[in-house]
């Protein structure tokens, strides 16, 4: 990731605000907001380690004579600096879907 949209800064902010707020907003929203900044960064790190979407080839697509040929695509290599997004994404996200569990287990008085 080569930097944050102007999108993204509205995101982390409203993410902050939430969460500044605990203790007077309902848990369900706590909850909600932990669960959903957890999965988004595990969607970040699916991306970040040039995994792409789910079920896309990834390869590219040529006509030659009316035919479709669907070539297959390069083989992506991992850099070393994407890894470590990847890695850092994922265990940011992990504990954010940890604290929305240990959440709603407090709350429902296991």
């Amino acid at each position: 990731m080569r930097g944050f949209s102007f999108n993204q800064w509205i995101i982390v902010i409203v993410f902050l605000v939430i969460l500044a707020n605990g203790r007077t907003l309902p848990w369900p929203i706590i909850t909600l907001t932990l669960g959903v900044s957890g999965g988004g960064l595990l969607a970040l790190a699916w991306r970040a380690a040039g995994l792409g979407r789910i079920g896309a080839g990834g390869g590219r697509v040529t006509y030659w004579r009316g035919q479709r040929i669907e070539m297959p695509g390069r083989p992506r290599r991992m850099v070393g600096g994407d890894l470590w997004a990847a890695i850092i994404y994922v265990l940011i996200g992990l504990a954010l879907i940890a604290a929305a569990v240990v959440v709603v287990l407090t709350r429902s008085g296991i």
